[in-house]
């Protein structure tokens, strides 16, 4: 799979402004022929795997959610959604971060 986030900016702001997708371009060039899945707005590292995201990544899916973070936000030009990604990093990071509580 060659895995790259690919952002919706939507009409309706029911969901957010922005949507973050993991796309397969191995699949497809074209979205929504290569959607694989939404790139969740939470992780928590304790929680049932309840979104697509988790249930293909698994125990991956914090580093998974980092590295496609990371090269998008290299090749980003659009300020809103670069401050978006920014953002989740930051999330994902300050997660990884705190300690465990069982």
């Amino acid at each position: 799979m060659n895995l790259k986030l690919y952002a919706i900016k939507n009409l309706s702001q029911r969901s957010g402004p922005i949507q973050l997708v993991v796309v397969d371009i191995d699949r497809s060039k074209y979205y929504p022929l290569n959607f694989v899945c939404v790139l969740p707005r939470y992780f928590r590292i304790l929680e049932k795997r309840s979104s697509k995201f988790a249930k293909l990544f698994g125990i991956r899916s914090h580093d998974m959610a980092k590295q496609l973070l990371i090269d998008a936000s290299r090749r980003e030009d659009d300020p809103e959604i670069k401050n978006l990604i920014t953002k989740r990093l930051k999330a994902i990071n300050a997660e990884q971060a705190s300690p465990v509580i069982a």
